[in-house]
């Protein structure tokens, strides 16, 4: 759940997102690529050091033991990835009532270190990696279904076929 102030108390909103959705895009894996694509818990915490057992940060108040310990503990529990943004992007996708996942790339594995030793050069393409899978599959969806569908308002069939292929032909690009 997400908490969110309103009115001068804590609403607590769930934080899901769409277990068919994540499988969906995992599906999506091309066995070409250069790299694997996962998917497990993802660890929301509220802030960079700290709350992510980084021990390189203006304070700490644990050990690098204790830090490896907690770290092999939630990855025995499934957890994938750690950040920051994913609790309130799925609470308030779910309160929409819009199906919702996240994908992120993993830039360390924190098992091994805190700090991201990759050149600049190698950490941008690995930030192209989920935009890659995202644009898969947006075009796999347009290419299936041509409108977008609204589950429980009905469905809105593509209005200008123009702008249908245009998006069509934008989506290839990213290949």
């Amino acid at each position: 759940y997400y908490e969110v102030p309103m009115l001068g108390k804590l609403v607590r909103r769930p934080a899901k997102f769409d277990r068919k959705l994540v499988r969906e895009l995992r599906n999506l894996a091309d066995p070409e690529d250069p790299y694997v694509t996962t998917s497990g818990k993802t660890m929301c915490t509220n802030d960079f050091y700290e709350g992510q057992g980084r021990i390189d940060g203006a304070f700490c108040e644990y050990t690098e033991a204790d830090k490896m310990e907690y770290l092999q503990q939630i990855r025995n529990q499934g957890v994938v990835n750690i950040e920051m943004e994913c609790i309130p992007f799925a609470a308030l996708t779910h309160h929409a009532g819009i199906k919702a996942a996240i994908v992120c790339v993993t830039l360390l594995d924190r098992l091994k270190g805190d700090q991201v030793m990759a050149p600049k050069e190698v950490a941008n393409e690995w930030q192209i990696r989920p935009q890659k899978l995202v644009a898969r599959y947006i075009k796999r969806y347009l290419q299936r279904k041509g409108r977008t569908s609204f589950e429980g308002h009905g469905s809105m069939a593509v209005k200008s076929p123009r702008r249908f292929k245009l998006v069509q032909q934008e989506s290839e690009t990213f290949e």
